[in-house]
């Protein structure tokens, strides 16, 4: 479990430093945040959309239920053996193929939060600071849910949590996207 999740950490900081980059190397550009507000009211909506018409099931619709179950095998396949330097390797691996598939459903999130970033009037330090302490509030997140998962715990307090983390983060998605479009000069 730390393997991967360490591995998605990283996985994630490497992905926003990498928006951050192309940001910083654009500049700012007033239609580069009108359409970073876009996508991250469109976001905002669409998740309150899913969260309303799910009832905040979590849900994200990439790949086929084969794919799905391929990945299930692969880990319960390495789950089942000792841990050895090879396991490691795989669950790292895994942790980034997991990941770059689970970024597809996220990106706009990254890509609004470090556009956020590269528009506000600090340093380059702190663009890296930021970056890691979303990393480590991200990772937090799923660190909590993998050891609830892995210990057990019952009475769907993980899915209560994912449930409001979904409603919260549209939300947030939402206001900063109309911040952006409207009010941009509240970012920097």
């Amino acid at each position: 479990m730390g393997s991967f999740v360490l591995a998605s950490g990283i996985l994630y900081f490497l992905f926003m430093t990498a928006w951050l980059n192309i940001f910083l190397l654009i500049g700012y550009i007033r239609i580069l945040t009108i359409i970073i507000g876009l996508v991250a009211l469109g976001g905002g909506i669409l998740s309150l959309k899913e969260y309303v018409t799910t009832k905040g099931e979590l849900v994200c619709k990439v790949g086929d239920h084969k794919s799905h179950k391929k990945t299930m095998n692969k880990i319960k396949d390495i789950a089942s053996k000792p841990i050895t330097f090879g396991i490691i390797i795989s669950i790292i691996g895994l942790a980034f193929v997991v990941n770059s598939v689970e970024f597809a459903c996220s990106a706009a999130i990254p890509a609004v939060f470090t556009q956020v970033l590269a528009i506000s009037n600090i340093s380059v330090f702190q663009h890296y600071l930021y970056i890691a302490l979303y990393t480590l509030f991200f990772m937090l997140d799923d660190l909590i849910i993998f050891g609830m998962a892995a210990f057990a715990i019952s009475g769907g307090i993980g899915e209560k949590y994912a449930k409001y983390c979904k409603l919260i983060g549209g939300v947030i998605m939402a206001a900063l996207g109309l911040i952006m479009l409207f009010a941009p000069q509240l970012l920097r």
